[in-house]
């Protein structure tokens, strides 16, 4: 017994020696947001921003962005660091910016690069941004102690309500993958609030088309269940009111793929009715006309989101996946020739649980 713990001991002091050594905290700078902009068709624009700690209790951090321009995000990194008085470490990178412009001519071998570094989370975020990444995060914002912070919470509650989830792990994921492609969130700087204002849609690596958070919404409930979110839905008489879901679930089902396929798609969704001014919706009738109207709406919508993504042959639902999940010797080429014509019917049902408050 005491030669067995002699050799666990033993082992733990060599394997001490495999650690990499710790860095202490105040002599590194914390890259906690990078954006990416373009320059050229051959150059882009690094920026990366930093949390500068300040001394006292209870004050803030102050946020500082360097940039540099280059050919390879790697050099740019060199390049900046020859502005800064500490090294820069990116293990606690929280989000990846793209420019709308540089995504639209591929960001792969960006997101290559971060994909490499060991230190980094699978769970980092990234986001499409209209407009310059560099004044985005330059820009001071009064909801949140810092730039990055503020994109985190941002990004992290909207993809609980309004965008589909995403982050480096589900692009890479996407991007890899056969009968799928990826989206990320699509923010725009106004004044002085970030603002997502739809989903990018990408084919491969590049931006190819986008959708308003409207329409994001309804992204959603096509790809994956979920429980939060608002809807609005014009009424009669110009009167308007809006849904909250409650709980979503979506189903499909393929017919006849390997020679002329088609796809039903089934949502349903459990909601209540949070706001209708002028709208009595204690009535029992009137809830099923409510119903009626908000299925109609979803309906029309929903179908003409599909008819978007198979015009731009992007296949952001992985309905290929899909079908090759449940159909043997499922032929890929034949399906992506196929996908833009492919019959693909969107039927929402909606059941409207609560009726608010006043129920």
């Amino acid at each position: 017994m005491v030669r067995k713990n002699m050799i666990i001991v033993f082992t733990l002091f060599l394997l001490t020696g495999c650690f990499p050594s710790k860095k202490i905290l105040e002599d590194v700078q914390l890259v906690s947001a990078v954006g990416y902009d373009y320059k050229s068709n051959s150059q882009v624009e690094l920026n990366g921003m930093v949390a500068i700690p300040q001394r006292g209790e209870d004050v803030p951090p102050i946020s500082e962005v360097f940039t540099a321009t280059t050919n390879t995000s790697k050099m740019a990194r060199a390049l900046e660091q020859a502005e800064s008085p500490k090294p820069f470490e990116i293990g606690r990178l929280d989000i990846a910016l793209y420019n709308h412009r540089l995504a639209e001519n591929g960001i792969y071998d960006l997101v290559d690069t971060l994909q490499r570094d060991p230190s980094l989370g699978r769970d980092l975020y990234m986001a499409i941004v209209k407009g310059s990444t560099k004044t985005l995060l330059k820009q001071q914002y009064p909801l949140s102690e810092t730039p990055s912070k503020y994109l985190l919470q941002l990004l992290d509650q909207n993809m609980n309500a309004n965008i589909p989830k995403s982050n480096i792990h589900d692009f890479l994921y996407r991007y890899y993958g056969k009968g799928m492609d990826p989206n990320l969130p699509l923010i725009e700087k106004q004044g002085d609030r970030i603002r997502v204002i739809g989903t990018a849609l990408l084919k491969d690596d590049k931006m190819v088309g986008q959708l308003k958070l409207e329409d994001s919404f309804l992204l959603k409930l096509l790809m994956e269940p979920f429980e939060k979110g608002i809807y609005e839905v014009k009424f009669k008489n110009n009167q308007f009111f809006t849904i909250q879901n409650l709980s979503s679930k979506v189903e499909y089902q393929f017919k006849n793929v390997k020679r002329s396929p088609s796809v039903d798609i089934s949502v349903k969704v459990k909601g209540r009715v949070s706001e209708a001014p002028k709208i009595p919706v204690s009535n029992p009738a009137l809830i099923e006309q409510l119903e009626s109207a908000t299925e109609k709406a979803m309906n029309k919508r929903t179908n003409k989101i599909v008819k978007k993504l198979q015009k731009a042959k992007v296949d952001t639902i992985g309905l290929g996946d899909l079908a090759r999940s449940r159909t043997r010797g499922f032929d890929f080429k034949r399906w992506d020739e196929q996908y833009p014509d492919i019959p693909i019917n969107v039927k929402v049902k909606v059941e409207i649980t609560q009726a608010g408050i006043t129920e």
